[in-house]
C-alpha cells in the first residue's frame, strides 16, 4: 500500500533529478521521483523509500505492473545469452517468428504479417510507409483534431494535439477532421474538391490518447470507414496507447466492428509494430528495415509473455470490469466531469489547466502517479492486474486531491515545484 517515508521528492531522488535537469536534452516535467528496482503489483517504490500506486503505467507501458514473478521468470531465462540484441532484420532469431504469430493470433483475419520495430512513433511510420507506397498521386494525409501519433516527422505531421509537439519542425502535407459526428462529411468534401487518389491515407485513434481520451462514436467511425472503403483509401488504425486489451478488447477498432488496412501498436506490448496483410507490405528488398526489428529478444519475449497472461488470466473481462468501476466512482467524485474512455482507460476534467496541473502534483505528494492529458484532462490508465480494493486507495487519494486543489487560493509550496511546475498552468 502507499507509504511515504520523506517529502517528495526524497533527498536520493532530489539529487539525481536535479543533475538530469542540466543533463537531459528532452527535460520536461517529470514525476519527481527516481524509481528504485523495488515494488510489487502496482505499487513503486523510489530511491528514498516511498511507495507509489501507480494510475499512470508508465503511460500504459506496464499492463502487468512491478516485478510480476512470469516477467522476472522471463528476465531470468533471457539473461543467460548475450547478446540479447540482434539486428534483426538482417540477422535471425527463432523469437522473431514466434513474436509475429502470436501478435497476428490475436489480429483480425487476415492481418498475417507483421513489421516489428522500437516504438510506437516508428510503428506509426511504417505504417504511412506501405500505406502511402503505391498511392502514386497523393498529396496528403488525413487525420482528426487532437490526435497525437507520435514524434518522429511523419508521425508529427498528423498531430493535432498540443502546438509546443510541432513548433519549428518541417511536415508533411495534412488535413485535418473535426472530432465529431461531421467527419465523414468533411472527409467528402474533401475527395469531392481534390480528389480520392489525392489522399494518401487517413488515419484515427479510436480511443484518443495525448488528445484527451476521447472516445469516437460509432457515427463518426463507421462514417470514415465506409467512405474510405468506397474510395480505396487506405484506413490505418493507431492502437499504440489504446492497443493490447486496454479498452477490453485486443485493439480499440473492434469496438467498431471494423477492420483498417493497417494499424500500429506498441506500449504495452513492449515493442513496436505494425500489422497488416500481406499484400499491403511492399515486395521490394529495403523499402522499409530497422536495425533493430525483430532482434530485441527480451522484450519480444516479454511482449509475447503478457499476451499469455492476458488470455490466461482473462484479463480483457476483467479490465472491462474494472474500468466500469472505476468511470462509476469518479462519476460520484464532486469537482469531476465530462467522464469517459473504455476499459482501463479512463479520463475526466477539471475546470482549467491549473487546477488540472496542480491535482497531478498533489497526488505526486501523496504517492498516486498520475497523467494528465488535453487541455485539462486527467487519465486513469492502471496496470491490468490491480485489484479492486488498490483501485479504492488511488480514488480515495484521487477524490481527496481534487477537493483540495479546487479550494479557493490553493497553492502548492515546497520541494516538488522545483520539478513540476506549480501551478503554471492558466486558469
Amino acid at each position: 500500500m502507499i507509504k511515504l517515508k520523506t517529502q517528495i521528492p526524497g533527498p536520493k531522488s532530489s539529487k539525481i533529478l536535479n543533475s538530469l535537469k542540466n543533463r537531459n536534452g528532452g527535460w520536461g516535467v517529470p514525476h519527481p521521483i527516481v524509481h528504485s528496482s523495488k515494488g510489487k503489483g502496482p505499487y513503486t517504490q523510489d530511491l528514498d523509500g516511498n511507495v507509489f500506486l501507480d494510475f499512470a503505467c508508465q503511460i500504459a507501458s506496464n499492463p502487468m505492473g512491478y516485478n510480476h514473478p512470469e516477467m522476472l521468470k522471463v528476465l531470468k531465462k533471457s539473461i543467460k545469452r548475450f547478446p540479447v540484441k540482434y539486428a534483426g532484420q538482417d540477422f535471425t532469431v527463432k523469437e522473431h517468428l514466434d513474436f509475429i504469430e502470436t501478435v497476428t493470433d490475436i489480429a483480425p483475419k487476415g492481418m498475417n504479417t507483421m513489421f516489428v520495430v522500437n516504438s510506437g512513433a516508428e510503428a506509426v511510420e511504417n505504417a504511412i510507409k506501405i500505406c502511402m507506397r503505391n498511392r502514386k498521386n497523393k498529396k496528403f494525409s488525413i487525420s482528426v483534431d487532437g490526435s497525437f501519433h507520435g514524434r518522429t516527422l511523419g508521425a508529427l505531421s498528423l498531430h493535432h494535439s498540443k502546438p509546443v509537439h510541432r513548433k519549428g519542425y518541417m511536415l508533411e502535407p495534412n488535413k485535418e477532421l473535426l472530432f465529431s459526428d461531421n467527419a465523414g462529411d468533411k472527409l467528402k468534401s474533401i475527395i469531392d474538391r481534390y480528389g480520392a487518389s489525392s489522399i494518401a491515407f487517413v488515419i484515427l485513434e479510436h480511443l484518443q490518447g495525448e488528445g484527451g481520451y476521447r472516445v469516437p462514436s460509432k457515427k463518426m467511425v463507421n462514417d470514415l470507414r465506409r467512405i474510405t472503403s468506397r474510395y480505396k483509401i487506405p484506413y490505418i488504425a493507431d492502437e499504440v496507447q489504446a492497443g493490447m486489451g486496454r479498452t477490453g478488447k485486443w485493439w480499440a477498432f473492434e469496438h467498431y466492428g471494423i477492420r483498417p488496412e493497417a494499424f500500429s501498436t506498441a506500449k504495452a506490448l513492449q515493442l513496436g509494430a505494425v500489422v497488416a496483410n500481406k499484400k499491403q507490405f511492399p515486395n521490394e528488398p529495403g523499402s522499409i528495415s530497422s536495425t533493430w526489428g525483430g532482434g530485441h529478444i527480451i522484450d519480444m519475449m516479454l511482449g509475447m509473455k503478457t499476451i499469455e497472461i492476458i488470455k490466461r488470466d482473462k484479463l480483457l473481462d476483467r479490465n472491462r470490469k474494472n474500468g466500469n468501476y472505476i468511470l462509476k466512482r469518479i462519476k460520484e467524485i464532486e469537482g469531476t466531469y465530462e467522464h469517459r474512455g473504455r476499459g482501463m482507460m479512463v479520463a475526466f476534467d477539471l475546470d482549467n489547466s491549473k487546477d488540472r496541473d496542480n491535482f497531478v502534483i498533489e497526488c505526486a505528494r501523496n504517492s498516486l502517479l498520475i497523467l494528465g492529458c488535453a487541455q485539462k484532462g486527467v487519465r486513469i490508465i492502471p496496470p491490468y492486474i490491480i485489484e479492486r480494493d488498490e483501485i479504492d486507495e488511488g480514488l480515495n487519494t484521487v477524490e481527496k486531491a481534487v477537493k483540495k486543489v479546487t479550494r479557493k487560493g490553493f497553492k502548492h509550496k515546497g520541494n516538488i515545484c522545483k520539478f513540476m511546475g506549480c501551478a503554471e498552468g492558466s486558469s
